[in-house]
């Protein structure tokens, strides 16, 4: 999957601004019918170090209605939750009926981050790609929308934002030592992440590899991606779909058009 992403697409800025706030409306106005139907999603942001992931996040989220969200950072799990089943920490996080869930990384850096640096033998990989596979028809089977987002960037542009973020005094704080490191290793995790993506993509949780190094191509095909998997859901259990916005203004259709449309003019 890797290979075919394109990095080099892009989104003018004047269409990116223009469908923005319409894919924020169309994004609240299924989150509220989601709601209503007891509809649990599930959205997980993974992706290299500086491609992106919060900004986009930040933007998804923004008008939605903080009452039906609840956000994960999953940091490395603590001493006492070492003692559990490693799936159990994630469990705990997952939404109830009606909510949504956003994972800023996730159950998945076990199979990336564990596995470059060399703390997971080829059983224990095995194993783990098993329960993650498990745990997401699980999840499937009782009604919830798994959408996986994976930001993809090259490692020279991945070196381009940590030292342009390193040389601000007001975003050096966010670079650490261990981001150069992720990114020395960045052919072993190209494999990592390759494995990761051919042995978890199922149709009950599909992986969306999005090409990061345009923000603006970047955060619209997030938000696309969300809305047509929800729009399914709901319409495989007969909810009628939400056709105007909260501002009384035509719902956006079928949002995967805006970057079909838009991909070749914005090169």
């Amino acid at each position: 999957m890797l290979e075919n992403v394109d990095l080099g697409l892009k989104l003018r800025k004047k269409v990116y601004k223009a469908q923005r706030p319409k894919l924020q409306q169309r994004l609240y106005a299924l989150q509220r019918a989601c709601m209503d139907a007891g509809l649990p999603v599930i959205v997980v942001f993974e992706g290299w170090d500086a491609a992106g992931k919060s900004a986009v996040q930040k933007t998804l989220t923004q008008h939605l209605d903080p009452r039906g969200l609840v956000m994960h950072d999953i940091q490395p799990p603590r001493t006492y939750e070492t003692l559990m089943p490693w799936l159990w920490r994630f469990w705990l996080k997952i939404p109830r009926y009606g909510e949504t869930a956003i994972f800023y990384h996730s159950w998945y850096e076990r199979v990336l981050r564990e596995r470059v640096k060399g703390s997971l033998s080829r059983q224990d990989l095995s194993k783990a790609f098993r329960d993650i596979t498990n745990f997401e028809r699980a999840l499937a089977d009782d009604g919830y929308v798994i959408t996986k987002l994976f930001f993809h960037i090259s490692q020279e542009e991945q070196e381009r934002r940590l030292t342009e973020m390193e040389s601000d005094p007001l975003s050096n704080w966010r670079v650490r030592p261990e981001h150069w490191e992720r990114h020395q290793r960045y052919a072993q995790y190209v494999t990592a992440i390759k494995e990761m993506l051919k042995r978890t993509d199922t149709p009950a949780a599909p992986w969306t590899v999005i090409p990061a190094t345009n923000f603006r191509w970047a955060c619209v095909m997030a938000f696309e991606t969300v809305i047509a998997q929800i729009e399914s859901a709901l319409g495989a259990r007969c909810v009628a779909l939400p056709v105007e916005d909260s501002v009384g203004e035509p719902a956006l259709g079928n949002a995967p058009g805006i970057l079909a449309r838009a991909g070749e003019e914005g090169k």
